[in-house]
């Protein structure tokens, strides 16, 4: 039997299927750039685009110092400080990698010099952050003007601190958000409040994300764009979103379309 003879993919359809591989298995990503010279440097940007320093803070400095920050600029797409990271380091990352537009900020260290550095991310559509912390928090409460805040983009909000009445008010002055989450904080007059002032929102979260199943609040919302959902895993759910999975705003979004749709009962509210 004569010998196969092996014959080469086109150059394009090789580069789609190693981006692609790298893509959905980006646990891959580290062995597929070993493969060839031309492999690594279509597929190297997707170890940079979505990064989580989640107890590992030693990943964001070596990145600095790995890559230039035109490559950081072009490549860092998604960002979550989820460790104790020094605030210089976070404004040298935030001063750098100005083309994300996710930023998740769960250092335990919110604090407002925060929006300055993130008047930097000019293209900044979704954060996740303890915004009463980012505007002072008790001591020093203060909300900017809206055209001196970075959020003109911002389409994604999540919440994770306490909202008191004085910061109710902030969520209107947002032009282009239409889905917010809040984090373990349920309060229905927040909740009405706030449907009744965001018309272009289209969707409202309270997210559960303690490990025991969540305890559903007696529903008192009968907006259909609010609903409940549990996320015990957030920071896997976060980092599946980032790559295009189903994370809670999209599981979110599922559910409100199939309520509006008719398939799932109105007095539900639970995703």
């Amino acid at each position: 039997m004569a010998e196969a003879e092996l014959i080469g993919l086109p150059i394009e359809l090789e580069r789609v299927i190693f981006e692609l591989a790298a893509w959905w298995y980006p646990e891959t990503t580290q062995t597929l750039i070993l493969v060839a010279k031309r492999v690594c440097i279509w597929i190297e940007p997707l170890l940079y685009q979505v990064v989580l320093s989640n107890g590992n803070p030693d990943r964001l400095l070596q990145m600095m110092q790995a890559k230039s920050p035109e490559f950081l600029r072009k490549h860092v797409h998604h960002l979550a400080f989820s460790s104790v990271i020094p605030r210089s380091e976070i404004t040298r990352v935030l001063s750098t990698c100005t083309n994300i537009y996710d930023l998740a900020l769960w250092t335990g260290d919110t604090y407002p010099g925060l929006l300055g550095d993130m008047g930097n991310l000019t293209h900044l559509r979704q954060l996740s952050v303890n915004l009463y912390a980012l505007f002072g928090g008790h001591e020093e409460f203060n909300i900017p003007p809206p055209a001196e805040l970075p959020f003109s983009h911002l389409t994604h909000l999540d919440v994770f601190s306490a909202v008191p009445e004085p910061l109710w008010s902030v969520f209107a002055t947002l032009p282009a958000l239409t889905h917010l989450s809040f984090s373990d904080y349920y309060i229905p007059e927040l909740i009405s409040a706030v449907l009744q002032t965001c018309e272009p929102l289209k969707l409202l979260i309270v997210v559960w994300t303690q490990d025991a199943d969540p305890m559903w609040e007696t529903p008192e919302i009968a907006d259909p764009r609010f609903c409940m959902i549990a996320c015990p895993q957030f920071e896997n759910d976060w980092e599946l979103g980032a790559w295009g999975g189903l994370d809670f705003w999209r599981r979110a979004d599922d559910f409100v379309a199939r309520k509006r749709n008719g398939e799932i009962e109105g007095s539900v509210f639970e995703a």
